[in-house]
């Protein structure tokens, strides 16, 4: 059915919900970048500790803010969180690739999202605009009626 069909109450309803929906996308196209960059700080850090040596002090991050102190046991090795609480232990070249192979699995995803989203974006455009002339429309007739009545 065209949107040209629709009643201003349908029309202001289908506007409402690809409102949310494009809000959503931009949530999810939002996550994804930070979800990027993660895995990319990750990836620095791990290449990062090929240069030290075994023994050296440093800051183990537990979460975002906060770090303990610890000692760098091994620099041929790492374990990596591969998702819901499940670690896997790798070599660092492993690691490195594991880190890079999820940064374009997360890129990927972020330009599906993207491009969803200007579908999404382009659609509610066109509802605005058959809303907004609908809503001149019914204004338009109902001064006229005001008009004829006096």
């Amino acid at each position: 059915m065209p949107i040209t069909a629709l009643s201003i109450q349908q029309l202001a309803e289908v506007r409402q919900d690809l409102e949310k929906e494009v809000d959503s996308f931009v949530q999810n196209a939002l996550a994804l970048q930070q979800a990027a960059g993660r895995y990319a700080a990750a990836g620095q850090a791990v290449e990062k500790l090929q240069q030290q040596e075994q023994g050296q002090q440093l800051l183990v991050p537990l979460t975002e803010s906060l770090y303990v102190a610890g000692e760098l046991e091994s620099i041929e090795s790492v374990t990596l969180e591969i998702g819901t609480g499940y670690y896997v232990e790798q070599n660092v070249d492993k690691a490195v690739d594991y880190c890079k192979r999820k940064i374009n699995l997360v890129k990927n995803k972020s330009d599906e999202i993207g491009g969803i989203l200007k579908q999404k974006q382009m659609m509610l455009d066109s509802v605005t605009q058959v809303l907004d002339q609908k809503l001149k429309m019914e204004e338009q007739q109902q001064q006229q009626k005001q008009a004829s009545q006096l």
